[in-house]
């Protein structure tokens, strides 16, 4: 597979007419108003084949990648193959003209979660990872506070997604337990509670399944110790155990 990427320069403006649009009146020192005030906003142009990797999983952040002709595929890989998958490859976004991709890099820090991987070939733009930053820390504090819960719930979102199409309903019923526990939970000596006051039907919406499904786990995980129950309140006695249980998708 070729990975060598083809860069030109390049310093036009995205078409605004199908491509990211910019408030004419933005507030002083935005991140909106960083863009306002070139006429040209400098970028990379990438040419990608069918099959190219953009970036990998585990990739520092390069910059902001804007898509404007063709496809690429935002995919994660789980450690094996489960259920319905023959592949590790968990596809979480196909993205197409006029979108982004690789933002959530650059908000939160650290390494890509994800590979980017061209299924047709494609333009793609690249902006700097030093503008970016640059236009972000420029932000005012209400905006970045607003763009990084924005981010984090998408996270959130994309991996309540795997869990619901990967994970088993047990799994996801014992991960859901964890995520809650970890969240809202508060230590007692019997345990950790979740003293929520959710309903039975209200905690199998999170959990992606039904009440019959829900309150058969939820004996099952009593009769092992991992939990105990007490009207609507569940108190977790073994959080290591409800981590195994819910198999690959610990945290």
């Amino acid at each position: 597979m070729n990975e060598t990427l083809l860069l030109s320069g390049g310093y036009n403006r995205p078409n605004l007419g199908s491509g990211p649009k910019y408030s004419n009146n933005p507030s002083s020192g935005s991140f909106i108003q960083v863009f306002d005030q070139q006429s040209e906003i400098p970028y990379e142009i990438i040419h990608v084949k069918e099959g190219d990797i953009i970036f990998k999983e585990g990739e520092p952040a390069r910059g902001l990648f804007y898509v404007q002709s063709g496809c690429v595929k935002m995919y994660v890989n789980r450690s094996q193959a489960r259920g319905r998958t023959t592949t590790p490859e968990y596809v979480t976004k196909l993205v197409g003209p006029g979108e982004y991709f690789g933002y959530k890099t650059l908000v939160k820090g650290g390494s890509s979660l994800s590979t980017a991987k061209a299924i047709k070939t494609s333009t793609i733009w690249l902006y700097s990872k030093d503008l970016i930053l640059s236009a972000i820390q420029s932000a005012s504090p209400l905006f970045k506070v607003l763009l990084n819960q924005s981010v984090a719930d998408l996270e959130n979102y994309e991996m309540t997604s795997q869990l619901h199409y990967l994970a088993s309903v047990q799994e996801r019923i014992a991960y859901q337990l964890i995520v809650l526990g970890d969240k809202f939970g508060v230590q007692t000596p019997n345990g950790i509670s979740l003293n929520l006051k959710l309903t039975r039907n209200e905690f199998a919406q999170l959990a992606s399944t039904i009440n019959e499904s829900l309150s058969r786990h939820l004996t099952e995980f009593k009769a092992e110790g991992l939990i105990d129950l007490n009207g609507k309140e569940i108190i977790i006695k073994n959080r290591d155990g409800l981590m195994a249980k819910s198999g690959n998708f610990t945290k």
